[in-house]
């Protein structure tokens, strides 16, 4: 009796915290027209809604596949080459094991320049992808972290949300 009493309330508060999304549910992360970006989401993929706030962040869920998405609101475009040290800094902090790469820049949607790089740590894998907005007043920072030995395919599904990154027409 002790167990489930003690255990359901965590019980309840996992599940609880799993939202299903549809296959093809468009998220739109930031505020305004000129401050937003969306991403599309495929199939088997769950929202954390207690980590998530459409403004700032979403938590983003795939069997043990995590993809977080972060609004970065910046002071002035001077700080976009600034980002991918804080992104190494912020890692730092969270899991004083785990390595990022250096940036590898790359051409994303609307031809905007944007950079990526691989984490790793003794039980995770990942990438860090950095997509600065049209105006580079803000960015959109996506982390994706799974188990070592996470299928190709999931991780495939998490690499989709990532390319899938729009901004609004009025960010341009």
């Amino acid at each position: 009796m002790a167990l489930l009493t003690a255990g359901w309330p965590l019980l309840n508060a996992a599940v609880a915290n799993r939202q299903p999304l549809p296959g093809g549910a468009r998220l739109t992360i930031g505020s305004g027209a000129s401050g937003s970006a969306t991403v599309t989401v495929g199939p088997g993929w769950s929202i954390q809604p207690a980590q998530s706030n459409g403004t700032q962040e979403y938590r983003l869920r795939n069997a043990a596949v995590v993809v977080d998405i972060r609004h970065l609101s910046l002071v002035d475009r001077h700080q976009v080459p600034r980002l991918w040290g804080g992104m190494r800094q912020v890692l730092a902090v969270i899991d004083p094991g785990a390595r990022l790469s250096k940036p590898v820049s790359f051409t994303a949607a609307h031809e905007l320049p944007a950079f990526t790089g691989r984490i790793s740590s003794p039980p995770l894998v990942g990438t860090v992808t950095i997509v600065p907005g049209p105006a580079r007043d803000f960015a959109i920072g996506m982390v994706v972290l799974a188990p070592r030995g996470t299928s190709r395919a999931r991780l495939a599904a998490a690499h989709r949300i990532i390319i899938s990154l729009l901004f609004s027409r009025a960010s341009k």
